[in-house]
């Protein structure tokens, strides 16, 4: 198998929102037309269709999975379509197996589709699989243990370890808003940054995490076009390029890891990730940070060493991962910044790698970008997953 690199060509997004009247195929039809569009390619040329699973939906999933998208876009030479679901990382994953197509000539040109409407899930369903998902059905569901459960226990021990303090964390959601007020396709675009005294003066979800700490489910998708770097260079001036990346499985349960934190693991995963890539943190101009929980993106900038274990949310305090700092992070605003729409936070963040390293980021346009260090993982952390992106081809 030849080890060609792998390029986004075309990106296509709408705005997350809390919209029930925009449905599943509308999200879906909007953002795969405009990602083609984008690309400068003809529905034609789209040999491959896979899709990022929509969590918690199943009509579409099952629509998604017996190759309706194809059809009803109209892609006559699509050869090959798939349903991808790794939780949080479905979106990665999905790339991993565009790039299969790609480099065994199942299909030069692919596209990757996420859509999700929160909002029209009944909130008796909405509980039960997020109460479910994920859980331990034996030791943690029977004791009620939720998402924000376990991640605040997480950042208590986090808050005990390292002596960060409650303020420093609220400050952690200021500079995810400030990125999101900023972005057209956040659901918090144009609205008032909060306070740290007004964050920590929301309602107490789950010790010590408070209401503005915690996700807002809403609507969303986005898409993009991929195909080999040689074929980028044919399609578009602006080709993103897959550089280098690393993978690893922790655990299901945070109780079952030995790096409770992923700390190590993710410090080791962005090492692996960048040698393959060849370069250094230094080079890097954007960490798109995805945790969903303001520990994570503390917990990350500790990982690749920007900060000393403990020193993160001092250095977040300090406005340095917020527009206009020195380290930029999570330019999207994290799911806490956007609104999580479930496994498409993760296809959000590429598109904006994609849409900062060509140039079309508006506002939160970080200057001379040539480099992207992006992760997912799925659920609370089962995989840890470092993909570095670039401008030019090393």
């Amino acid at each position: 198998m030849s080890k060609e690199k792998l390029a986004i060509i075309g990106i296509g997004e709408v705005p997350t929102e809390i919209n029930p009247e925009r449905s599943q195929w509308d999200i879906i039809y909007d953002t795969c037309i405009e990602a083609t569009r984008d690309a400068g390619i003809d529905k034609k040329d789209i040999e491959g269709v896979i899709s990022a699973n929509p969590m918690a939906q199943p009509a579409i999933t099952s629509e998604l999975a017996f190759g309706k998208l194809p059809e009803e876009l109209g892609l006559n030479n699509c050869k090959d379509t798939a349903v991808c679901n790794a939780g949080g990382a479905s979106s990665t994953n999905s790339l991993k197996l565009a790039e299969q197509w790609i480099q065994t000539g199942s299909a030069k040109i692919v596209l990757i589709s996420h859509t999700t409407v929160h909002s029209t899930i009944p909130r008796e369903d909405a509980i039960n699989f997020f109460a479910t998902a994920g859980m331990d059905l034996q030791w943690e569901y029977p004791f009620g243990t939720t998402y924000n459960g376990l991640f605040g226990m997480l950042t208590q021990r986090y808050m005990y370890e390292t002596g960060t303090t409650m303020e420093e964390l609220a400050s952690v959601v200021v500079a995810l808003r400030k990125w999101g007020a900023m972005d057209p396709n956040s659901i918090f675009y144009k609205k008032e940054v909060p306070s740290i005294e007004q964050i920590l003066s929301s309602p107490m979800v789950s010790t010590p995490l408070h209401r503005r700490e915690c996700n807002l489910l809403a609507d969303g998708g986005a898409a993009m076009i991929v195909t080999s770097a040689e074929l980028a260079k044919e399609i578009t001036k602006t080709p993103v390029y897959k550089l280098g990346d690393a993978v690893t499985y922790e655990s299901a349960s945070i109780l079952m890891r030995h790096d409770f934190f992923l700390r190590d693991t993710f410090g080791y995963m962005a090492k692996k990730a960048m040698s393959d890539a060849g370069i250094t943190t230094d080079d890097i101009d954007i960490f798109e940070f995805y945790g969903a929980y303001p520990v994570l993106q503390c917990v990350f900038l500790e990982a690749v060493g920007i900060c000393k274990p403990g020193e993160a949310g001092k250095f977040i305090t300090e406005g340095h991962t917020s527009p206009g700092g020195k380290c930029p992070c999570a330019t999207i605003g994290d799911a806490i910044g956007r609104g999580h729409t479930g496994s498409g936070v993760g296809m959000a963040y590429y598109v904006e790698t994609a849409r900062q390293l060509m140039g079309k980021a508006g506002e939160r346009q970080v200057p001379n970008c040539n480099y992207v260090l992006y992760n997912t993982s799925g659920g609370s952390g089962m995989n840890v997953i470092v993909t570095i992106f670039g401008r030019e081809l090393q």
